[in-house]
């Protein structure tokens, strides 16, 4: 099923043609020349900065920064309702292989759930591995990749396989320079394992990743009122609402000329977020 469902979305999606051409780009030199000019504008957190971006904007990367800062989590190994195994875990990328290569999974997961047009701003697919990289394996990202074998949620006679894709998600800052200790995620479940836990698993993972890789709290922009599953999730998980934009979305599935609503949603991971969360002991960097 990981072979058929690949080949489904990697012509349309660019995926190919991308894979051959992909590159990884120089590191940024921007802040480290203007620090080199002018020294005076370093500053005493000079270390804890990140380079200039926000939700919706990235260098291609590979989705592992301050990956060491996670070993104590990642691999994170959890069951799912149907009691299948998982593990949630860095993305894989196979240059070689683009049936084994969980950047293309990834990049057919975004695609879909653009054309889906009910949870995601966006309206044009990615084209390019790199454009997607870009956007989503800009600072570090996660696949939560099935252990063992299984039964989809929307057809019990399809079987998936080992080492599949059930989801993705990101975390990066939201916004730039002075706020980029707010950080923003963006989460995919694939529809075949819809309803399963693979979302609330993300979301728990998430908040103790986000807070272990020095985040002070989490922003969601665009939680979008008729996607009840997901506005049920956050508040569940403890993500407090505080912003409603009306007529924000012209969403798939709305009667015509109907915009959505979207919702703020915020987390407090410096003081609601228990050092111990996930019953996984606190991380080294963080121990005094």
């Amino acid at each position: 099923m990981k072979r058929a469902f690949l080949q489904t979305f990697r012509r349309s999606s660019g995926i190919e043609a991308a894979a051959r051409t992909s590159s990884r780009p120089a590191a940024p030199l921007v802040r480290r020349r203007a620090l080199q000019a002018h020294p005076s504008r370093r500053s005493p957190i000079a270390t804890h900065t990140r380079e200039m971006t926000s939700a919706y904007e990235g260098t291609p990367s590979d989705g592992m920064k301050d990956s060491h800062l996670l070993t104590h989590l990642i691999p994170y190994r959890a069951t799912l309702k149907d009691g299948r195994k998982v593990e949630v875990d860095f993305f894989r990328h196979s240059p070689t292989d683009i049936l084994d290569d969980e950047w293309a999974a990834g990049l057919a997961l975004m695609n879909l759930v653009i054309r889906e047009g009910r949870s995601w701003p966006f309206e044009e697919d990615f084209t390019s591995i790199d454009g997607w990289r870009g956007y989503f394996l800009s600072h570090t990202a996660f696949v939560v990749r099935a252990l063992d074998c299984g039964e989809d949620s929307t057809d019990k006679h399809s079987r998936s396989t080992k080492g599949e894709v059930l989801g993705c998600f990101y975390i990066k800052p939201n916004f730039p320079g002075r706020c980029s200790h707010v950080c923003n995620g963006g989460f995919i479940t694939a529809p075949r394992f819809r309803s399963l836990g693979v979302g609330r698993l993300m979301g728990n993972v998430f908040l103790r990743a986000a807070r272990d890789l020095g985040y002070k709290s989490s922003y969601f922009n665009l939680v979008f009122k008729s996607n009840g599953g997901s506005v049920k999730l956050w508040e569940s998980l403890g993500f407090e609402r505080v912003a409603t934009l009306e007529n924000a979305a012209r969403l798939e599935g709305l009667d015509e000329g109907e915009l959505d609503t979207a919702y703020g949603y915020r987390f407090d991971l410096e003081n609601k977020l228990p050092e111990d969360y996930l019953g996984i002991k606190p991380a080294p960097h963080r121990v005094n």
